[in-house]
């Protein structure tokens, strides 16, 4: 029974680890979609808002997180964005209409 929960703990630690890697390439993902349209990333973060389990193109299965964030034109307004990953692989990007 003991083997059970130490199975179960070292998912929790994969899946933790593994989250830890996805979040910094979505944060990088973010950043680069602001500098590319010259728009301020705010709080240096992305924030977690969806873990599922989804199928890739070839039928296996992953994990599928989303990861919002928010960037700004003049420093007052916020605007939010979001990364959707699959595994380690970003799949799809976006940001709101936003005012120049």
């Amino acid at each position: 029974m003991s083997w059970l929960f130490a199975i179960f703990g070292l998912g929790l630690v994969w899946l933790w680890w593994d989250g830890l890697g996805a979040r910094e390439v979505a944060r990088r993902t973010g950043m680069d979609m602001c500098l590319k349209h010259d728009v301020q990333f705010l709080d240096d973060t992305v924030m977690q808002a969806k873990l599922a389990l989804r199928r890739d193109a070839g039928g296996n299965p992953r994990i599928y997180r989303r990861f919002d964030f928010e960037f700004s034109t003049d420093g007052d307004s916020r605007y939010r964005g979001h990364v959707e990953m699959l595994g380690q692989y970003v799949v799809a990007t976006y940001m709101e209409p936003y005012r120049v």
